[in-house]
């Protein structure tokens, strides 16, 4: 487990319990939300340093965030790295070029998708062929957090590899060993997920 993303989240508040609908349509007693994380500029600091050393090592000509939550965190890899930015929109735009992909992108170039976290992945699969249709070569996808409800599966289906800096599992267990939750708690959302793959 990643401790340094680990304190970064949980210092920055990034769980919440109680019922919740997420993106995917499927229903959860937790949410996370990563959106909250430039509020926290020390924790998006050290979530944006360890996500720059994983890019790096991808060795991508370009950075892409998914638009919204990836757009924060690929402008902070971008600006540490000095790897080019481009984002990626949930929906082609109803105006102008009508474009999904915003910023520089020239056809047959490495890009690596950034984005906040995984439940399924069906919205990385639309980011992924956004670039794609854009004419850029997408293998990886870089997130901050994996839920492990599928995402992985679904993606290598695409021939796509997720990467993550944490697991929802290993983020509970840091907060389990912090007392900031008991057992009762992290046993009802690890059977949750369990359940919910």
């Amino acid at each position: 487990m990643n401790e340094k993303v680990a304190k970064a989240l949980a210092d920055a508040n990034v769980i919440r319990f109680g019922e919740f609908t997420l993106a995917s349509g499927m229903k959860s007693p937790i949410y996370v939300n990563l959106r909250v994380l430039p509020s926290y500029p020390e924790s998006m600091e050290a979530v944006s340093d360890e996500l720059s050393k994983l890019v790096k090592k991808l060795k991508p000509d370009i950075v892409a965030g998914a638009e919204t939550a990836g757009i924060p965190l690929s402008t902070a890899i971008s600006l540490k790295t000095g790897i080019p930015m481009i984002y990626v929109r949930k929906k082609p735009k109803n105006y102008g070029t009508m474009d999904m992909v915003e910023g520089v992108l020239e056809k047959g170039k490495k890009v690596v998708l950034v984005d906040d976290m995984a439940t399924n992945a069906y919205s990385k699969l639309n980011f992924v062929e956004g670039i794609k249709h854009a004419g850029g070569i997408i293998k990886d996808v870089v997130i901050v957090l994996d839920r492990e409800q599928g995402g992985t599966e679904a993606l290598a289906k695409e021939g796509i590899k997720l990467h993550s800096l944490i697991t929802l599992k290993e983020l509970l267990n840091y907060m389990k060993n912090k007392d900031m939750i008991d057992d009762d708690k992290l046993n009802e959302i690890l059977l949750y997920l369990k359940q919910n793959k």
